[in-house]
């Protein structure tokens, strides 16, 4: 199983989980500790400002957080570069997984200039019937082909301030895209070069179960949602399994189910010893569950509050406490 993080003062990340951490899945890939939780950049663009989003990484490592992932997509390629900000001198202390296979919108200046002008003109009231709406700015998916991988990586590179990166995922690929030999021979290209160490899928949830379906190989590593966790079997699954959004709407909705109905949080919380309507304490058994479920992998979760980080972390220690995140994991599935 992967280090479990005990935050600890006036103890390097690096030292504090050498202590522990057996050699794992990750380490055979990357040659670095990691895990069991990761950071999430996805919402990193959502912090007040570029200061305080790279303080909050920096303070997520001092906590214990090694593992960030990242894609070119998130922010519209702003996330890539805070990261490279925060971590531009220690490069060698985490690990960054980053993505292929999306194309963020162009952040053309004089294009941006001019959507903005006619935002702006369109909430002075005569204007609004002769100036037209801004064009929308969408994401260009399913973007497989090598010269247009090979642009996006080496931009990932620059802006993350680095010459390698640890994990390169192909972001929302599909069974196709995997079987397609001129992909995972760029892919190998990269490792051989020695600017990825290792590579693998992040899918949608319906491509992830069709490529593991399929029995082509897909990588060393694979992203996916929690939810589908016990439909990729992890005897089929590569050699690092890295599972997300455990927080997302399953969380919300037991959230609001358990302060609505005041009976059903009382006989959960008996049941976990814990007050299971305190949204800092169901989250850290959502996290717990799904290091649970992905016991020799990395779970991600994301936030853009640092008050958050350490009671998030603080979920690492119920995995001592089995008989809780099982009973818990009992009460979700009997809903």
């Amino acid at each position: 199983m992967l280090a479990m993080l005990t935050p600890a003062q006036n103890s390097p990340p690096d030292a504090r989980m050498s202590e522990q951490l057996p050699v794992s899945a990750i380490q055979r890939l990357v040659s670095k500790p990691a895990g069991p939780l990761g950071f999430g950049t996805g919402f990193l663009h959502h912090v007040g400002d570029r200061g305080e989003a790279v303080r909050l990484l920096r303070q997520a490592f001092d906590a214990g957080i090694t593992y960030f992932d990242t894609a070119r997509l998130y922010g519209e390629g702003i996330c890539e570069g805070l990261l490279g900000e925060a971590f531009a001198g220690q490069r060698d202390r985490i690990v960054i997984a980053t993505k292929v296979g999306i194309l963020p919108p162009g952040r053309d200046l004089a294009k941006r200039a001019v959507g903005k002008a006619a935002s702006l003109a369109r909430k002075i009231g005569p204007l609004r019937a002769v100036v037209p709406e801004p064009a929308i700015r969408y994401p260009m998916f399913g973007v497989f082909d090598v010269p247009r991988m090979r642009t996006s990586f080496e931009t990932s590179l620059r802006e993350l301030k680095t010459d390698h990166v640890d994990l390169l995922l192909l972001h929302e690929c599909t069974a196709a895209d995997v079987a397609n030999s001129d992909v995972t021979g760029f892919l190998d290209t990269l490792v051989q070069e020695g600017k990825v160490r290792a590579w693998g899928v992040a899918p949608r949830d319906v491509d992830m179960i069709e490529i593991d379906r399929s029995g082509t190989a897909y990588g060393d590593v694979t992203q996916f949602a929690d939810a589908i966790r016990g439909e990729v079997p992890a005897q089929s699954a590569p050699a690092l399994v890295v599972t997300h959004s455990c927080l997302g709407s399953s969380f919300q909705e037991t959230l609001s189910r358990l302060k609505t109905d005041s009976g059903l949080a009382a006989r959960w919380g008996e049941a976990v010893g814990m007050d299971v309507s305190d949204p800092a304490a169901l989250a850290k058994l959502f996290l717990a569950r799904a290091m649970q479920r992905n016991p020799d992998g990395v779970v991600l979760f994301s936030t853009t509050r640092a008050d958050r980080l350490g009671p998030n972390l603080e979920a690492v220690g119920l995995l001592a406490s089995l008989d809780v995140v099982s009973a818990f994991s009992g009460l979700l599935e009997a809903v």
